[in-house]
């Protein structure tokens, strides 16, 4: 993981029209840099300067001694396409023209600093960056000069706003800045153009270290006094497996900037883990304020198991309280219950998933308010996550100083409204959604009402009342979040697992089942999910039944490093851990696949068949809600993969009817041959209801062929 300084501190040297400026305005402002003006030196220092020459600059260097240098070229006057675009890097001479810089030039500039990162809001060349990279700079962030088409300046300002308000949070690196601006300029800016290519708002980094969002790998380790944790945490603190956040479940309404459009499985993929990644940045260096025991332990815990309730405050200094379970001597030392709070929390906050309204309802349309993102158009979108996740969201919406979520392009979290935004935030978002071609179906609609629903417009402090209202499903992508007083609990329990503090997303089973055995609704559900369209993937690897463990993860990274744009490797993916080891994605995908896919839902043992062929499994292992975190998990890392490869399910006939309605409410698979029955063709006695088997503790189900063969 990238190390960064303490404190910023920062020169930044601007020239041309600004890039902020919307349409004619050429009013100056300090673009980007306004991320950094309100701190006044508490965790940034700034100093500004304006169409300087190179030897004015070489003098600020030195007298100033920046850890980050900011360079802007400015924006090109207005083009006939009505926008402005990026500029070339330049810096007057001495007979007051603009001139390019050579390379050597700018690295001389700052020979001899210890410069932690240059950020280049300017066109420039990996020429310029290598000669900086051997001054010693560790991160460069420039746009390339042979860039086509140029990238306008409203993206560019886009990215950069995202960048340098993710830096705000004392917990960010360089790397994880710029994978956090480029989540947000995929929703709000653009999509890929293809394999291979890169949108032309994108920037290059060059960093040893890839853009990558934060993950559970980069928490700390805890410093205990005599304590040894190079094999990690789980070995050296007995029952540390035995450790639960007891986290309930909610939705939370979210109001995002832009159109109806923004309501796409592609988009709000991108925005989720964003969101994710600012919950991870928030929490994995969190404080723990203090801990009490609580007065009742809850009876799903592991036998001698205590619990905690626990003040915590995270990076924002947002204050948050949460239930820890465990064994006594775990809980019973601050520091383990502060590591713990930061693994539990972190692969909790990866579990967070945006909603999409089902195949054929609408998606909300877009309104205005002036009192959310500053009278931006705002669309309801739906999450689900924690309840802590919703309150520690609420509370920094509060902040007007927090820019995280403004750089996300949210203007509301529940019921509150986000108060970091600001005019030249709303201007640039509205300019964002218009960038982007409105559907007929939109245009006929004709303009949205200027009011929220109630009546009259809203001009006051409070936030548009009423959440979405239609039948949501997970978007295919990634997971989402809750709220509380606008949370409506989902009546789970989820608990997180810590892992050994080696290794990746411990995302870890621990929720209440919430099967109510009404398999048809659920089957219809994920079989709508999986009708989105999505690019046509051309696997390598053998047929599922001829395929080894190898090649279905050498082509699993490959779909997630074209589809999703992901840094994978086996080595490293998944990063989610599952009763202490990493997930057996293998296993989990051949076993489900050949039970007829993820659309079967509740037809399927998860607990019973599918875990007990995994890696993962243990004969005596004490986890609970297993059923429910395996489909959380299927949902995250192979349903996209699964929709990809229709020809992995394999489809089965009823063995009593011989039929093959998928369509029917009651399928389920027997636990000895895996073949699948109508469970109301089955009319032996006694047998009870489909939900005493589809449930996730449910009862062993024995086909008739199988019971006859006893």
């Amino acid at each position: 993981m990238a190390s960064r300084p303490s404190k910023w501190r920062i020169l930044a040297v601007f020239g041309g029209l600004d890039l902020d400026a919307v349409g004619e305005n050429k009013e100056p402002t300090c673009g980007a840099m306004h991320e950094f003006t309100d701190l006044a030196g508490s965790s940034a220092e700034l100093l500004m300067l304006r169409d300087k020459n190179l030897d004015e600059i070489a003098k600020q260097v030195n007298a100033w001694r920046p850890n980050l240098v900011y360079f802007s070229s400015g924006a090109s006057p207005v083009t006939e396409a009505g926008h402005r675009t990026l500029t070339t890097l330049s810096f007057k001479a001495a007979d007051g023209t603009e001139v390019p810089v050579e390379p050597q030039d700018l690295a001389s500039v700052l020979d001899g600093q210890e410069i932690d990162a240059v950020y280049f809001d300017g066109f420039s060349t990996s020429m310029h960056a290598e000669a900086l990279r051997e001054q010693g700079v560790a991160h460069v962030v420039y746009w390339d000069k042979s860039m086509t088409p140029s990238p306008k300046a409203l993206h560019v300002t886009q990215f950069s706003h995202a960048f340098f308000a993710t830096l705000r949070n004392k917990s960010a690196t360089i790397p994880e800045a710029f994978a956090f601006a480029m989540h947000s300029g995929y929703a709000h800016c653009g999509s890929n153009p293809g394999p291979g290519l890169r949108p032309s708002w994108l920037p290059e980094l060059v960093s040893d270290f890839e853009p990558l969002l934060p993950s559970i790998d980069s928490v700390p380790l805890p410093v205990v006094m005599g304590a040894d944790f190079k094999n990690g945490v789980a070995a050296a603190v007995p029952g540390w497996e035995n450790v639960r956040l007891l986290a309930p479940h909610a939705e939370l309404r979210l109001l995002v900037c832009g159109e109806s459009t923004i309501i796409d499985a592609h988009r709000l993929s991108y925005l989720g883990e964003a969101l994710r990644a600012l919950l991870v940045l928030e929490v994995r260096q969190l404080t723990l304020a203090s801990h009490t025991p609580c007065e009742r332990v809850p009876a799903h815990l592991p036998a001698n198991a205590t619990a905690v309730r626990c003040s915590m405050r995270s990076a924002s200094n947002a204050h948050a309280t949460v239930v820890l379970g465990g064994p006594p001597q775990v809980l019973g030392h601050d520091s383990l219950v502060e590591y713990a709070l930061r693994q539990t929390l972190v692969a909790d906050a990866l579990s967070l998933q945006f909603r999409l309204p089902p195949q054929g309802i609408p998606a909300p349309t877009a309104r205005k308010s002036a009192a959310i993102a500053n009278g931006a158009d705002v669309v309801d979108a739906l999450v689900v996550t924690s309840v802590w996740a919703v309150h520690l969201l609420r509370t920094l919406s509060g902040y007007t100083s927090f820019r995280g979520l403004v750089a996300l392009g949210l203007g509301g979290i529940g019921s509150a409204r986000v108060a970091g935004f600001n005019s030249t935030d709303a201007a640039r978002y509205i300019a964002l959604a218009q960038a982007y071609d409105k559907p007929e179906s939109l245009k006929a609609a004709g303009n949205m009402p200027a009011a929220l629903p109630g009546g009259k417009p809203s001009t006051g402090p409070s936030a548009p009342s009423g959440p979405a209202s239609y039948p949501t499903m997970l978007a295919p992508k990634h997971p989402d979040a809750p709220k509380e007083s606008d949370a409506q609990p989902n009546g789970a329990n989820k608990q997180s697992e810590p892992t050994n503090g080696h290794s990746a997303d411990a995302k870890a089973a621990g929720e209440a089942s919430q099967d109510d055995g009404a398999g048809a609704g659920k089957r219809r559900k994920l079989a709508q999910a999986s009708t989105i369209a999505t690019p046509v993937w051309r696997s390598k690897r053998p047929r599922m039944w001829e395929c080894t463990e190898a090649q279905f993860m050498e082509d699993l990274c490959a779909f997630h490093r074209e589809r999703n744009h992901k840094n994978v490797t086996p080595e490293n993916f998944p990063d989610a851990i599952l009763n202490g080891s990493r997930l057996d994605l293998y296993n989990l995908y051949k076993e489900v696949t050949s039970r007829g896919g993820i659309k079967v839902g509740n037809g399927i043992n998860w607990k019973g068949q599918v875990f007990p062929k995994m890696n993962n499994f243990t004969a005596h292992n004490r986890m609970t809600g297993v059923g429910n975190a395996l489909k959380r998990h299927y949902t995250m890392y192979l349903l996209e993969y699964e929709q990809a490869h229709p020809e992995d399910i394999r489809q089965d006939n009823c063995v009593i009817c011989t039929g093959t309605d998928e369509s029917a409410t009651d399928w389920i698979s027997c636990d000895q041959c895996n073949k699948w029955v109508h469970f109301s063709c089955d009319r032996r006695p006694n047998m009870g209801s489909f939900k005493d088997y589809a449930k996730g503790n449910g009862a062993t189900y024995i086909c008739v062929n199988c019971s006859k063969a006893k």
